[in-house]
């Protein structure tokens, strides 16, 4: 019997890629402000995750949540971020601690530790360092993500997202200054799915999000040993590659 997954922030980038990936694999809700371009014929709840009496029903027969919902912009202002990255954050957790839903797989993202050094690799044990406001909303969706997962029973994982990139990019180059935390989109998923499919007792995890590049800013050690997460693209060879190839 196929898992019932609820994706908020589904017509977006990350939510449409893991649709399409997972179609034949769970059960899918989807919810976002927009409709997606293709829902593939799933059910789709349009609706503002502020509003929490539209959330909650959601969540209902719903066995892992995997919320992306948010203002994903570095420069987002603190009037869009209360409401879509504080508010809606709280609404999916309690949401899905009301619903019973087994586990919520968080999307953090790098800007909670990007004020580190680029030549320092950041460790899970390492204290969060956000240098601009949308980063700060990451760290406070991890530690509300410690609270639900510790307290109240329902799993919490928080993944830290890089640069979510596609593998065929153009903006795949060493220039680029990010190429350190590039994550593929297939990386992404494969590690998405091994977090819906971790064990039962894993109450409350943090891991780091991104392929496997020859330096990676952040390191995914715990992830590889915990989750059995294998990334396969290298951005830096990719950028080789690519290089290469426009110079013949």
């Amino acid at each position: 019997m196929k898992r019932k997954v609820l994706i908020t922030g589904a017509a977006g980038r990350i939510g449409s890629f893991l649709t399409k990936q997972w179609l034949d694999t769970y059960d899918m809700v989807l919810t976002d402000v927009r409709e997606p371009a293709n829902d593939h014929g799933l059910p789709f709840h349009q609706l503002n995750l502020s509003e929490f009496d539209k959330v909650r029903p959601l969540c209902d027969d719903v066995d892992t949540v995997i919320h992306l919902g948010a203002d994903p912009s570095m420069e987002a202002p603190w009037e869009s971020l209360l409401p879509n990255n504080l508010i809606s954050t709280y609404n999916v957790f309690e949401s899905a601690k009301q619903a019973g839903c087994r586990r919520v797989i968080f999307a953090s993202s790098v800007n909670a530790v990007l004020g580190y050094p680029t030549d320092v690799q950041v460790h899970m044990d390492q204290q969060v360092w956000p240098i601009n406001i949308y980063g700060a909303t990451k760290c406070w969706g991890e530690a509300l993500g410690a609270y639900y997962g510790t307290q109240t029973g329902t799993s919490i994982i928080c993944l830290r997202f890089g640069w979510v990139v596609d593998r065929a990019s153009e903006a795949i180059s060493h220039k680029h200054p990010f190429l350190d935390i590039a994550f593929t989109y297939e990386d992404l998923t494969q590690l998405v799915s091994k977090s819906v499919e971790a064990p039962e007792d894993y109450k409350f995890k943090v891991y780091m999000g991104v392929s496997n590049n020859r330096w990676k800013r952040l390191d995914i050690s715990t992830a590889r040993e915990e989750l059995g997460y294998t990334p396969v693209d290298d951005s830096f060879e990719i950028a080789k590659q690519r290089e290469a190839g426009e110079t013949k």
